[in-house]
């Protein structure tokens, strides 16, 4: 997977906040995804964000599918 360590808006996705309900959820998400991709160079501020605008938008999901959707909003799809 070639990722560019940015946060979303730099990748063109505006950055969103998910409801409290699901604020956990992204935290348990950008947690499981935090090794994958500061090895990819990304910051623990990065990484936040892409998962709460993930979480935010698709309400849920898992770690390959987060890993996907960030590469596919990086490469404009």
């Amino acid at each position: 997977m070639d990722l560019t360590p940015e946060h979303p808006h730099d990748a063109g996705i505006e950055e969103q906040i998910p409801d409290s309900s699901r604020i956990e959820g992204a935290e348990t998400l950008a947690n499981a995804a935090r090794s994958i991709l500061g090895e990819q160079g990304f910051t623990d501020d990065e990484i936040n964000e892409w998962a709460l605008t993930y979480i935010s938008l698709n309400h849920s999901g898992d770690l390959g599918s987060f890993l996907q959707w960030v590469s596919d909003k990086e490469h404009g799809r």
